[in-house]
C-alpha cells in the first residue's frame, strides 16, 4: 500500500472520529448558549415583574404598566404576566385595554378562568352578547372554588335578565342560591327579576330582604318604595320615601315624591305636623328601669376620667341609685334622695335644679357642679340621652352609669360628665368593641388595648372640659347597659396593665377585621408609629405581603384560610353593588365616566382614588373613600364597573374584605388565635411590634 493511500485511509479515520466529536461539541456549545440566554431571558421577566409590582405599590401605573409589557415581549407565552397587567388596566379603568389583553390570553391559553375573565369584561363594556355567548360556550361551570362559580352565575344571570330571557335567569339563580354566599346580591338579582315580570310585591320583599343581609345598603329604601307605589300600596311608599329622605339618598326625588303624597293626601300633613309636636310627659312620672350592679374595685394608681356623655343640654331628667349631694367649689348646696326624679334646667343664665314642687337655684349656668355619693358602688340614671349623633345608629335611650355625675355649664346650655374610673369605664367600653361570647384571651387583649389606647389619648376633649367622648370618635361607652361578667372577668384579670413601647403607652388602635392583613400607619395616616408596622393574619406562608395585582385581586376575591375569618366571617369578605346614584349624589358630580384608582398600601387597602364625571373630577383620600362609594366597610377591595350604552357608570361591583381602618388590634383574628391557643400577650405582641405589657 503506497504512502498517499495510507494518508488517505488515515485521514478518513480521523475524520470520522474527528467530525462528531466536533459536532457534539459544536451543539453543546450551541445548547449552553441557548440556555444562557432562556435563562437570561427569564432573569429579565422575573426582574420586570418585580419592577412592575413595586411601582404599582409606590402608585407609579404607568411604570407598572411599562414592566409588564416588557415582560410579555420578552416572553409572550407567560401568562402570569398578562394576568397581572389586566389588574393594573382594571385599576385605571382603561377597560378597552383590558379588553385586548384579555382577548389575548383568552385565546393563548385556553383556560377557564381567562374566559371568564373576558366574559366580565365585556359585562362592564355593555357589550351583553359577547359576555353571554363566551359564558355559554367557553367556560366550564366547574371552577376552582365557588367565589369564582358566584361570578359565573352571577353574570350569566345579569345578561339573561338583559336579553329577557326571564326563565333561564330564574335557572341560574336556583344555582347560586346553592353557593350559599353573598346572599344580599343573591336577593337583589331576585328584586330585579321580580320587577321585570312586574311581581312588584315580591321585588319589595326581595330588597327588604337584602337591606337586612347588608344593612348598609341604605339607598335601598328607594327602591322599595317604588315597588310599593307599583303595587298599588302608595301610603306604604311614603313612609320609605321618608326614610329615603332621613338617610340623606335621592333627596330631589324623595322630596318631590313627599309632597305628592301630601298633596293628594292632606291628611298626611297632619300626621307628619303632630308628629313633630313634642309629647308632653311629666318627668316626674316617669319609672327607672335599675340594673343591678357587682362592685369594681379601681386601681388606686389611676386617676379618675371625665367621659362626656352629651352637648348642648338644656334640660335632664336623672335619678341616683343612692342619696347624694350637689356641690359646686366645695359647697354642698342640696342633698337628694335616691331614686327620686330630679329635673335640671338652664333658665336665663342660671341652672335650676326641679323636684315636683320644689325649684332651686343652683347658680350661675358657666360654672360646673359636681353631683356625688358617699355610698360605695353608687350609680346614676339618665332618661332619653341622645347617643350616636351624627352616625346612622344614633337614637335616643335610657341610661345608667357608674361613678358620679357633673355638669359643666355653657351659658346657655350644658355638657353632662361622668366621672369614673378607670377599670369601671373599661368594663362598658370593652364589651362595646368585641362580643363577650368570644375567647378570654381574645378579650384580655381588647381589654390591654383598650386600656392602652384610652390612656394614651386622656385630654383628647380638654377644650370641651372632659378626657374622652362617648362615641366611637374616642369609644363607644354606653354605661352599665353594655357590661358583661365575661369581660369584667377580662378587665379585672389585666387590671392596670398596658403594652409599652420604648417608655411610652401605645396607641393601641384597633378595628372589627383587617381581612386578614393589617397596614404600617404611615401609609394609612401621616404617622408612621413604629408599632404598627402591619401584622399577616393568614394561616399558611404562600402570602408573602405585598402581593402581586394577580394576586391581590385572587386574595381579595377568595377567602382563604384566616385567623380573622375564624369569627364574623361576613367581614372577612364582602361583596357589594353600589349604583351610580349612590357615588353622583354623594361626590356631586353627573354622569361618572370612570373611577380610577391612585394608589393603595402594603395589603391592598386603598389609599387615593379619583372619580371622573361630566362636570370635573374629584380626589379622595383613604379616609373619605368609604363614605362616598355608600358607606363601605372597608377601603381594601377591587372592582368592576359597569357601563351602560351612553358609556356611564351603570353601578360599581365591589369585592372587599375586612372592616375597620386595617390598622392595630384585628379583634376577629385576636379571637381566632384565642382559640387555636394564643394567650393574650402574645396576640398583643403580634399585633403591635416590639411593644412590652407592663403594669
Amino acid at each position: 500500500m503506497s504512502k498517499k493511500i495510507r494518508i488517505i485511509i488515515i485521514t478518513a479515520l480521523l475524520l470520522g472520529f474527528l467530525l462528531p466529536a466536533a459536532d457534539y461539541y459544536y451543539e453543546l456549545e450551541q445548547r449552553s448558549f441557548l440556555e444562557n440566554v432562556e435563562a437570561q431571558q427569564k432573569n429579565e421577566v422575573k426582574n420586570n415583574l418585580s419592577l412592575a409590582q413595586e411601582a404599582f405599590y409606590k402608585g407609579n401605573y404607568k411604570k407598572a404598566e411599562a414592566y409588564y409589557k416588557r415582560a410579555i415581549k420578552l416572553d409572550p407565552f407567560n401568562f402570569v404576566s398578562r394576568r397581572n397587567l389586566a389588574v393594573i388596566y382594571n385599576d385605571q379603568n382603561k377597560l378597552f385595554a383590558k379588553n385586548e389583553i384579555l382577548l389575548e390570553l383568552a385565546i393563548l391559553s385556553g383556560k377557564n378562568y381567562d374566559y371568564l375573565n373576558l366574559a366580565l369584561n365585556f359585562y362592564e363594556l355593555n357589550n351583553i352578547q359577547a359576555s353571554n355567548f363566551i359564558l355559554s360556550n367557553k367556560v366550564e361551570p366547574d371552577l376552582e372554588n365557588k367565589y369564582l362559580s358566584f361570578q359565573y352565575y352571577y353574570y350569566l344571570i345579569k345578561n339573561n335578565l338583559e336579553i329577557k330571557n326571564y326563565n333561564l335567569a330564574e335557572k341560574y339563580i336556583r344555582e347560586i342560591e346553592k353557593l350559599e354566599i353573598n346572599k344580599a346580591e343573591v336577593y337583589l338579582l331576585q328584586a330585579e327579576l321580580n320587577k321585570k315580570r312586574k311581581n312588584f310585591k315580591q321585588a319589595y320583599k326581595d330588597y327588604q330582604s337584602s337591606y337586612q343581609k347588608q344593612r348598609s345598603q341604605s339607598y335601598l329604601f328607594k327602591d322599595m318604595a317604588e315597588m310599593l307605589e307599583k303595587n298599588g300600596e302608595e301610603l306604604k311608599a311614603y313612609k320609605l320615601w321618608q326614610q329615603t329622605l332621613a338617610y340623606g339618598f335621592f333627596e330631589k326625588l324623595a322630596k318631590s315624591r313627599i309632597n305628592y303624597y301630601q298633596e293628594e293626601y292632606p291628611e298626611l300633613v297632619s300626621e307628619s305636623e303632630s308628629s313633630k309636636k313634642p309629647v308632653e310627659i311629666d318627668p316626674f312620672s316617669l319609672e327607672a328601669d335599675w340594673k343591678k350592679i357587682d362592685k369594681i374595685e379601681e386601681s388606686k394608681q389611676q386617676k379618675n376620667l371625665r367621659i362626656g356623655l352629651e352637648e348642648k343640654k338644656k334640660q335632664l331628667v336623672f335619678q341616683y341609685s343612692n342619696s347624694f349631694s350637689i356641690v359646686q367649689a366645695d359647697k354642698i348646696l342640696f342633698r337628694g334622695e335616691a331614686k327620686k326624679n330630679y329635673l335640671i334646667k338652664v333658665e336665663a343664665d342660671d341652672i335650676y335644679l326641679i323636684h315636683k314642687q320644689e325649684k332651686i337655684k343652683l347658680g350661675s349656668s358657666q360654672l360646673e357642679y359636681q353631683f356625688y355619693s358617699k355610698q360605695e358602688n353608687s350609680s346614676f340614671y339618665i332618661y332619653n340621652i341622645n347617643y350616636g349623633q351624627g352616625y346612622f345608629w344614633q337614637g335616643k335611650s335610657n341610661r345608667q352609669y357608674r361613678g358620679q355625675m357633673i355638669i359643666k355649664g355653657r351659658g346657655d346650655n350644658f355638657t353632662l360628665i361622668n366621672h369614673l374610673g378607670l377599670t369601671s369605664y373599661l368594663s362598658s367600653v370593652v364589651p362595646s368593641e368585641i362580643y363577650a361570647s368570644w375567647p378570654l384571651e381574645s378579650l384580655k387583649a381588647q381589654a390591654v388595648a383598650a386600656r392602652s389606647y384610652t390612656l394614651s389619648n386622656l385630654g383628647r376633649h380638654k377644650a370641651d372640659g372632659y378626657d374622652l367622648c362617648a362615641s366611637v370618635h374616642c369609644a363607644a361607652y354606653k354605661g352599665v347597659l353594655s357590661e358583661n361578667s365575661n369581660t369584667t372577668k377580662a378587665v379585672l384579670a389585666t387590671q392596670a396593665e398596658k403594652a409599652i413601647f420604648g417608655d411610652k403607652i401605645i396607641e393601641a388602635v384597633f378595628s372589627s377585621n383587617s381581612g386578614g392583613f393589617t397596614e404600617r400607619s404611615d401609609q394609612i395616616w401621616s404617622q408612621d408609629l413604629p408599632y404598627l408596622r402591619g401584622s399577616n393574619q393568614m394561616k399558611t406562608q404562600e402570602f408573602n405581603f405585598p402581593l402581586s395585582p394577580l394576586e391581590l385581586k385572587s386574595w381579595l376575591l377568595a377567602a382563604p384560610e384566616s385567623y380573622s375569618k375564624d369569627y364574623r366571617s361576613q367581614n372577612y369578605r364582602w361583596q357589594i353593588k353600589i349604583p351610580a346614584q349612590v357615588i353622583e349624589y354623594n361626590s356631586g358630580l353627573k354622569n361618572i365616566k370612570k373611577i380610577k384608582i391612585n394608589k393603595r398600601a402594603k395589603a391592598g387597602t386603598i389609599t387615593s382614588l379619583t372619580i371622573y364625571g361630566e362636570n370635573g373630577k374629584k380626589d379622595y383620600n383613604v379616609s373619605q373613600i368609604r363614605r362616598v362609594l355608600g358607606g363601605l366597610k372597608n377601603s381594601r377591595f377591587y372592582f368592576d364597573s359597569h357601563y351602560n350604552q351612553a358609556n356611564n357608570l351603570k353601578d360599581l361591583y365591589i369585592y372587599g374584605s375586612g372592616w375597620g381602618h386595617n390598622l392595630g388590634l384585628d379583634q376577629s383574628a385576636a379571637a381566632g388565635m384565642a382559640a387555636a391557643g394564643w394567650d393574650y400577650q402574645k396576640i398583643i405582641k403580634h399585633f403591635y411590634a416590639g411593644v412590652e405589657i407592663k403594669n
